[in-house]
């Protein structure tokens, strides 16, 4: 991976990428008073240098249906939009911005699927020793991705609504309380655990 902002990053992407140019600040000046090809040359720039740079950040268990690729045209399109607020005139600024954006992303994508695997699987996501390399972590968290999956299979349909309202899409007790017709928040937890109490039997089994 290119370190950031050296001098063979910067040629590869150009001066719009850069920012130490001045052709690079009126293209960015271009773009701020709403001039379409400025806007088209700088999402294209940056959309290449970022995809760089976050290739390989986000492990496939993590991506949930999305990739770094989506995250970093996601952050393009957002930032775009409201390009005329944006307060340096300097493309250096803007390139700054745009990384910090995506690795915020990353990082909230990452911390989403760490919850959801420590709901389902409390040691799943227990980091390995130092020696550990981050392709044998992967093996790992793949591995039980699949064992979570394949032990939704062999659940009940209220079951896996359970667990996935509560794991994967964030409900609230409360939430799952009413979605199930049950009495309470209490009996929406009680119900909880007795599905994990399931799905982990059903996942020991298929070891």
């Amino acid at each position: 991976m290119p370190s950031d902002l050296d001098p063979g990053s910067a040629q590869q992407v150009g001066e719009s990428a850069s920012g130490v140019s001045t052709s690079g600040r009126r293209l960015l000046e271009r773009a701020r008073r709403g001039s379409r090809s400025a806007i088209d040359t700088l999402f294209t720039r940056y959309r290449s240098w970022l995809r760089r740079r976050s290739r390989g950040r986000l492990p496939r268990w993590a991506r949930d249906g999305i990739d770094t690729s989506d995250i970093v045209h996601d952050t393009l399109h957002q930032t775009f939009a409201r390009l005329e607020s944006f307060e340096s005139k300097h493309a250096r600024a803007l390139q700054g911005y745009l990384l910090r954006a995506v690795e915020n992303r990353i990082n909230d994508q990452l911390r989403r699927a760490r919850r959801r695997l420590n709901v389902i699987m409390p040691d799943a996501s227990a980091p390995l020793s130092d020696s550990a390399t981050p392709q044998h972590q992967q093996l790992v968290d793949d591995e039980a991705r699949k064992r979570y999956a394949a032990g939704l299979e062999r659940l009940t349909d209220r079951d896996r609504r359970l667990i996935v309202g509560r794991a994967e899409l964030g409900y609230s007790y409360r939430q799952i309380a009413l979605m199930e017709r049950l009495s309470s928040e209490a009996g929406a937890r009680k119900a909880l655990a007795r599905a994990l109490r399931r799905l982990v039997d059903v996942m020991s089994n298929a070891c």
